[in-house]
Formats: structure tokens, sequence, C-alpha cells
């Protein structure tokens, strides 16, 4: 992504936030677009707000507010598979990049890419269920990760990423 379509989805997603309504007396109140942020630039495997998580899970337009974050910093996003899909899926398209999950013992996972910079953690959800892991460096223009069944957060994802409804994140 340029550094100017960058720079308008950061401000598109700012001015998103900017309009999000005062919660009512009684209502919850919802995480500022501080916690927000440092929510969604963290690292994976690092310490989380359970209070920015619990928002997030029951709370709609919180929920809103994360992704469309989410969505102005990544290299590329996707809501939703392909439409027409029927069962589980092994390759989808986010944006320009193509993921495709090879089964074997391990399942791998393979990420291509354009001569572009490449991404270096996924985010995927599905309903409230959220994983983000770290992904290695290229090799020779693709990214290998192993979803390894002993590893629970890397067998979540590739269960997650085979289910048309998951949205994914590449950041």
């Amino acid at each position: 992504m340029s550094d100017e379509a960058r720079l308008l989805a950061e401000l598109h997603a700012a001015r998103a936030l900017m309009r999000v309504p005062v919660s009512q007396p009684g209502q919850a109140a919802r995480p500022r677009h501080a916690a927000l942020w440092a929510h969604a630039n963290r690292e994976p495997g690092s310490p989380v707000d359970l209070t920015v998580v619990r928002a997030i899970r029951s709370d709609p337009e919180t929920a809103r507010r994360y992704r469309t974050l989410l969505g102005a910093q990544s290299l590329a996003h996707t809501p939703l598979a392909a439409a027409a899909s029927d069962g589980a899926l092994t390759q989808r398209r986010v944006g320009p990049f193509e993921l495709e999950i090879l089964e074997g013992t391990p399942p791998l996972l393979i990420l291509r890419g354009p001569d572009a910079p490449m991404p270096r953690r996924i985010e995927a959800w599905l309903g409230d269920e959220a994983v983000r892991l770290e992904l290695g460096a290229p090799v020779d223009g693709a990214i290998l990760l192993a979803l390894d069944p002993a590893v629970a957060e890397a067998d979540r994802l590739g269960r997650m990423l085979r289910d048309p409804a998951c949205a994914v994140f590449l950041l």
C-alpha cells in the first residue's frame, strides 16, 4: 500500500472513530481510542488489556471500531472469503495476497504476494474468536507457517481460515 493510500485510510479510520457517541448512563464505558490503537498494534503473544478484549467481544460498535483500525493499518484485509464458497476453504485471496493451506502433517499456511512489503502478522476473526500470530520472513516471495495441532493458536488459525465467514487482516 502506498504512503498516500495508507494515510488516507488512517484519516478515514480516525474520522469514523471520532464519531463514536459517548456512553449513556448505565451503559458500560467503551474503550478510548488510544486503548483500541494499543490493542491493534500489540505484538502477538504480548499481554492484552482484558477490558478492551471484553468490550470488543461484547459491544458490536467497539468491534466495528477495532476492525476499522485494523483495516486502516493492514496491508490487506478481507471481511469474508468467497461469497459462493461451500464447505472448508484451502485457498483465499486477501487483497493482493494469496493464502493457501496445504494439508499434511502438520498443515502448512503458504502466503504469497506481490514484490512489495510482506505482512509481519496475521489476525483472524470468526465471530467473537480472534487469533493473532507473527509471520516469519519471506523466502523466495512466500511465507510458510506450520499450523501444528500441538500449538493451540496455530491450530485455531488453521481452523478459522478454513471457514468462509472468517475475517483476515494482514498487518
